[in-house]
Parts: C-alpha cells; structure tokens; sequence
C-alpha cells in the first residue's frame, strides 16, 4: 500500500513504490473524485491531488477559561489569513506536528492545565495554546516556518508579570494599543528569523519566523501587522476555534472531524484521569492518494489526527487519547484501508465489535503500531491510540489496549453519525 509521505501506522516494508494514475475504466467505476488530481496556483511541482484544499469555518462561540474568554493562537494567524497574505502552507496528506499543528482549549474537562513558561509560552516551544506552519518556500526545498503562542493569566500565570515588563520600553512597532517588540537572529539577507512578543493588556502572544528568501521574508511586515490586527480585534470581539474543513473537486464530500468525537466521556476512562480543556490538533493539508497492493487504482482521502487527555503543553508528560480519522470517498477504500493497515500490523480481532469492523495492531515494531485500535463505519477509517510515553512508552498489549480503548471506540463508533 502507497501513501505519501508518512502514513501514521505503516512500516516501510509495506509501502508499494510509484503513484499509479488510474485508467478510464477504473476510473468511470469510482466515486468522482478518486484518481483525479487537481493544480493550484504557487504549487506548481507538487505531487498531491490537491495540494491546497483546506478552508475554514469560523465558530461565533468564544472559549471561556478562568472566567475570561480566551484568546486563541490561531485566530492571530489563520489559515485565512496567510492564503490572504500570499503565504502558502507546505502541502502533506499526513498529519504531523511540524506541517500543521493547533493546540487550543475547549470549553469542557475539568483536568488541571500546566504550563512550562517561566514568563509567557513562547512560540517555538512547549505551549498550551499554539499555532505552527510550515510553509512552502519558493523554491519548494526550503524550510520556512511561522508559529503564534498566546499567554494570558488565566493559564499562563506569569503572563500578567511579563506583560508589565514591557511597560515603558519603546517597541519596534505600535499599533493602537498592541505593542510587538522584536528580537532578529543573525541570518543573511534577504532571510528573516526571530521572534516577537506582542503584548496587550496583560496578553502576550509570542510571534516566531524563519523566512528564507525574498518571497515569504518579504511579507513578514505583513504578517507582523496582520498577528497585531487580529490580537486587537479578538480582545474585543473573542471568538472560538476555527474548523478546519476541506473544499476540492478530487474529494466532493465531507471530511469527518476527529476532535469533537474526543468528549470527556470518551477520554477520561481510558486514560485513567480527568480529561482536560487541552486539544492538540493536527489536520492534513493536502488530499493524499493511496494505491493498494496488486492495484492500479488511486483512492483519495483526507487525514485529520487530534489527541485529548491531561493537560501539559509538554505532549511526552501527557497522557492522552489520539484518534486520526481517514476519509475516503467510497466504503471500498476504507475497507481496504483497514484490511491492509491492519495485516500489515498483526491485526487481532476485537473481543467486541467496534463500528463496521475492527483491529488491535499487535506488531511491536513501534508505539504508533502496537496496540491501536483501528475500525471502520462507513467509508471513514479510525485509529484510536493510547499515547503516553511515562507509563506505556512501547505501546498497549492486546489485553490492555482492549481494556482502555475498546470501550472508548465503542463510544466515538456509536457517535458518530457521519457526515
């Protein structure tokens, strides 16, 4: 099975080299969509499907926390906002934490927030509320970065006293109220790195840039202006966590969302303590396409992972649920999804159905693929792990990933309705 560039659960030995391109007939046999590949303007060499189908919904609701509404990392830069701007987002199927990563808070759990910040979190670290890029560079091989942490008091207890720090000290750029104080490391020309406190009240929202070239280095004012911009009118005006949704002509239907799925019922059984606020997200930015072994016809999908647990911006003291969701066009490819993920990996089967149908990875060539729970409903794949380094640094056994995950992906299978 071939799917680009780092599937979650696959071992090298079972990817297939090459593509493949679907033939008229197979083609005509699928859903609309499968096998079809789209272009992008400023993606040109890219190998995706689609390498630029992410869109946002806005979400009107506002996250209180500590009484007080929270300012959420991404909504200073948005995806909206750098499609905007002319900045491009490296385009990958696969969810990683370095392509494209959220951690944001919700308005449910009751388990405890901690934080590692001294000060206030900053941008190219450990942070409870965070948003981090990697952008597509003009020549395509270099990597570029933008990251946004935001601190306020409420979970960020030291940020009132940052804040205060910087009365008085003259900023490199002022906007109204918003001040950014900037801080270059040492680079050629025309690159651009550094990182930035931008502070407002007694919020501070740390801004970090690494910018080759005169393409994205170039907008950096831009960007700066457009972080600050938006730190102003979310202290007026707060809203909540964007969705991260998809629109493309290779893949016509919705894309399932694995966060709301992580409720506090769901996780804090399984991991054995109170679920918190805390959501790490992590949405693919390309429509990807899978070849299975003895094949010749392309499947799209679509990949979003979120994790949900305990409440530590370090995500290796965490203890967590982690569920990436695979949307496919047809049943048939999520079928065959599960089937060969699932035989790649010593698959045992479930003592209680899950879904449609269901697997306990076994193999214990690595954490991601000993003792995952993967199912399917329909034509979405589901791969439920329990990720705790301290306790289970290996991964689950058979008896204890059917323990704690087998009731919880009775649950997520049992919500979800579709979409």
């Amino acid at each position: 099975m071939k799917l680009k560039t780092g599937a979650w659960l696959l071992a090298a030995s079972v990817l297939a080299a090459g593509c493949g391109t679907s033939t008229p007939d197979t083609q005509s046999a699928s859903p609309v969509g499968d096998g079809q590949t789209t272009t992008r303007p400023g993606y040109e060499g890219a190998t995706d499907p689609d390498p630029a189908p992410v869109k946002e919904k806005a979400n009107a609701q506002a996250v209180r926390f500590g009484g007080k509404p929270v300012i959420e990392a991404c909504n200073l830069l948005s995806w909206t906002d750098l499609t905007s701007l002319g900045v491009k987002v490296d385009p990958r199927p696969d969810p990683n934490i370095v392509n494209f990563q959220r951690s944001y808070l919700v308005g449910d759990g009751s388990g405890l927030l901690k934080t590692s910040a001294i000060t206030y979190a900053k941008a190219d670290g450990l942070a409870l509320n965070k948003c981090n890029y990697s952008l597509r560079s003009a020549d395509g091989t270099l990597q570029e970065t933008l990251a946004v942490a935001v601190s306020q008091p409420a979970y960020v207890p030291s940020a009132a006293g940052a804040a205060a720090a910087y009365d008085g000290v003259h900023p490199s750029i002022a906007l109204g109220s918003v001040r950014l104080f900037s801080k270059r490391r040492d680079v050629p020309e025309p690159d651009a790195s550094g990182e930035a406190a931008v502070v407002l009240g007694d919020t501070v929202a740390s801004f970090d840039f690494d910018l080759k070239g005169a393409g994205n280095a170039g907008k950096l004012q831009d960007i700066a202006k457009r972080v600050m911009q938006n730190l102003q009118a979310q202290a007026d005006h707060p809203v909540g966590p964007s969705t991260i949704d998809y629109s493309s002509p290779v893949f016509p239907q919705p894309v399932a969302q694995p966060c709301p799925l992580l409720t506090p019922d769901v996780v804090t059984p399984a991991i054995g303590a109170d679920a918190s606020p805390l959501v790490s997200e992590m949405p693919g930015t390309s429509v990807g396409d899978v070849v299975f072994p003895h094949e010749t016809q392309p499947y799209n999908y679509v990949a979003l992972e979120c994790a949900r647990g305990t409440g530590q911006d370090d995500a290796l003291s965490r203890k967590a649920l982690a569920l990436r969701v695979t949307s496919f066009l047809s049943e048939e490819g999520a079928k065959k999804y599960v089937e060969n993920t699932a035989g790649a990996h010593g698959g045992q089967a479930t003592t209680a159905p899950v879904g449609d149908e269901s697997k306990i990875m076994t193999d214990t060539l690595s954490v991601k693929t000993r003792g995952v729970l993967i199912f399917r409903k329909g034509r979405f794949a589901f791969e439920l792990q329990l990720a705790d380094h301290d306790g289970h640094p290996d991964g689950l056994t058979l008896e204890e990933a059917t323990s704690a995950l087998g009731p919880a992906g009775q649950k997520i299978a049992q919500s979800f309705r579709g979409v």
